[in-house]
């Protein structure tokens, strides 16, 4: 059913004109307009109760939006002026939600769970969904953490190239009636040697090209991202692919003479043509949390708080929805009270300019400049002065957390570091920023393995085993506390220079070379972020690729103690006893090529004779979980959890050892 025949509920009463029921406004009335279309309702998790709040209905649909062009709160939203407009002269999309709430009684609070291409987070990230429950059911309830709080869960499609999962349908970029042209930059790098690679990135390949025989279009190669571009002369490579030995054009792949190496770093720029309003989607999380606010949405029951909750890819989301000021519903009221940012480390993203890819990863574009801490400072390397939190009207508590891998990427330390890493950076009053030590981004991972199951890529070294899931909770739980009651939470806990605690990667790496054995990563080679150049209209969102790029922002992570186990940050114990060493880094395998640069999202664990923990370690894990309930780190209901997850490590560690001596 269509946006414009379903029957909906609205946020202004204007929208029923709309929809031939005769309440007529002017367009100088209009502001915005939310719709909702309920296509499935029924009974969640079998009509399990939780606690106090007893049984949800889960709902799912499509919502429509309709934005005025020239509102100034949309103002940012790059080529929403090119989006073709209703008769009203506003712009209209739409895309899909889910929606959890209590049948009975209104819910106490609203979580936005904002998805990571396509996929819910909220349901795994925070209440403990096993991997098996949800690919029967991507809702699957898990331990009801956010329902038993009170919490109704709306996951908000916003991502217009997802493949599956809750999408947007984002408007066309329309000058003079047609389909914009302009440059597209994808990132490369194989795991094996191939005659041809997709393109795509972390995903389906979002733009094709315009002409596959365009000579304008240009690959790259370099072997790590701390050396200059190497243009390959565009005679060698095409738009193709290979079946049963025959060349075929392809506007997903690409086909180089002599094929690709493994582990070298492809960069492709070609045009193509349609760009879409990547922005529409931050203006979409805005505008359906508004109206789900107001009580305007499928469940009819306003929110008294709104909190949203992203991860990695939507964690940087947040960041780009923070860094437009995107907080203010029609009225000038704030839709969001609190954010948790999770794993997403100093960037934004590909999620405001023209062609953008939203899941693009690690390629230098608009969402990869300063600013990069809520706090405002000075940019030595640029000469520019800015904060994430600058364009802010309504300042929401913010609580960022962060794995010892986003520091290693070379960014996470810029939130709380200004960019030439000579100074800490006091966090806004409003913000907690925390390091989980020790941790990766993938999470724990166990038993031990270095491979990654769907797509064999190995690591060396077995993946990290420790689980800060726990952690996560906790953080989240702060911050719910933090809205509702006005309780701080506990202060920022993030390596400083100030405590010796912040350091270049080569001084850990230093001490790993001395391992008798090891391999590890050449310092030399890590990537992190720089000073960009775009073009003379990137201030437009139009980008010139690839990036040219400047000078290195700093690249700091934690120091390590005697047990080369991070210093800062918390440290669950597997960490602080320490039951082996664990890291946010580990080399790319041999067999994938690069050895020398880490493999992506995953740490080590490591474990030898006199990394794991003594004979009395179940009373040492219980110290030291309790006083990290007690610093308000862990929640008391996740305590035997984090112990059991610790005894199981501490196993996992003594198998190792016997079955290597």
């Amino acid at each position: 059913m269509s946006c414009e025949t379903s029957i909906c509920r609205s946020v202004s009463p204007w929208a029923w004109s709309c929809y031939g029921l005769g309440v007529k406004q002017t367009r100088a009335t209009i502001v915005a307009m939310t719709t909702w279309h309920i296509e499935t309702r029924r009974v969640y998790a079998d009509g399990r109760p939780f606690g106090e709040f007893g049984v949800f209905e889960i709902i799912e649909g499509r919502v429509c939006y309709s934005v005025d062009p020239v509102d100034p709160r949309n103002a940012g939203i790059v080529d929403l002026e090119y989006a073709p407009r209703d008769e009203d002269g506003r712009v209209r999309y739409s895309g899909d939600y889910t929606l959890v709430a209590p049948r009975d009684r209104p819910a106490r609070k609203l979580l936005v769970d904002v998805p990571n291409r396509g996929r819910r987070l909220a349901f795994s990230s925070l209440n403990r969904a096993r991997p098996a429950d949800l690919l029967a059911d991507p809702c699957a309830p898990g331990d009801g953490f956010l329902f038993r709080r009170g919490f109704a869960i709306a996951s908000i499609g916003w991502q217009w190239d997802v493949a599956a999962g809750l999408g947007l349908d984002a408007p066309e970029v329309l000058e003079d009636g047609e389909p914009v042209e302009g440059d597209v930059v994808c990132r490369v790098q194989p795991g094996s040697d191939r005659a041809f690679v997709s393109f795509g990135q972390l995903g389906e390949v979002t733009y094709p090209p315009a002409d596959p025989h365009d000579p304008g279009a240009r690959l790259f190669v370099r072997a790590d991202d701390n050396v200059p571009l190497v243009e390959i002369d565009r005679g060698r490579w095409r738009f193709a692919r290979e079946r049963d030995d025959v060349v075929e054009p392809s506007d997903r792949y690409i086909r180089l003479d002599g094929g690709f190496e493994r582990g070298r770093i492809y960069t492709l720029v070609y045009r193509a043509r349609g760009a879409r309003v990547t922005g529409c989607g931050l203006l979409a999380l805005r505008d359906a949390a508004a109206s789900l606010r107001a009580g305007d949405g499928p469940s009819a029951m306003a929110s008294p708080a709104v909190l949203a909750f992203g991860a990695s890819q939507t964690g940087r989301v947040l960041r780009h929805l923070l860094y437009l000021g995107l907080n203010l519903d029609s009225t000038g009221a704030p839709v969001f009270d609190g954010i948790h940012i999770h794993i997403a480390g100093g960037q934004r993203g590909d999620f405001n300019h023209r062609f953008a890819q939203p899941s693009s990863a690690g390629v230098p574009a608009a969402g990869q400049r300063f600013p990069f801490s809520g706090t405002t400072v000075r940019d030595p390397l640029s000469g520019a002065i800015g904060g994430l939190y600058d364009d802010l009207a309504h300042m929401p508590k913010v609580v960022i957390t962060n794995t010892s891998f986003e520091y290693w990427r070379g960014d996470a330390a810029l939130t709380h570091v200004t960019p030439d890493g000579a100074c800490d950076v006091e966090p806004h009053p409003s913000e907690r920023n925390y390091l989980f030590a020790g941790t990766h981004h993938v999470n724990g991972i166990l038993p031990p393995s270095n491979t990654f199951a769907v797509t064999g890529e190995k690591a060396r070294y077995p993946f990290n085993v420790v689980d800060h899931s726990a952690l996560v909770r906790a953080a989240f739980a702060n911050l719910d506390r933090w809205v509702s009651e006005g309780r701080s939470p506990p202060d920022s806990k993030v390596p400083t220079l100030r405590g010796g605690t912040l350091v270049e990667r080569r001084v850990v790496l230093d001490r790993f070379a001395a391992i008798d054995g090891f391999r590890g990563l050449d310092p030399d080679r890590l990537g992190g972020l720089t000073t960009l150049d775009l073009g003379d209209r990137a201030e437009e969102g139009i980008c010139a690729f690839p990036a040219v790029e400047g000078l290195p922002y700093a690249r700091l992570v934690s120091d390590v103690d005697d047990s080369l186990n991070e210093r800062a940050g918390i440290r669950l114990p597997e960490v602080a006893l320490p039951i082996g060493c664990h890291t946010g880094w580990n080399p790319r395998h041999p067999d994938h090529g690069a050895p020398e640069l880490p493999a992506i999202f995953v740490g080590l664990s490591r474990f030898d004779g006199e990394l794991v923990a003594h004979d009395d370690v179940e009373r040492c894990a219980r110290e030291c979980v309790s006083a990290l309930v007690a610093a308000g780190f862990v929640l008391g209901e996740d305590c035997e959890h984090a112990i059991a997850r610790c005894l199981r490590v501490h196993a996992t560690a003594w198998a190792m050892n016997a079955g290597s001596a």
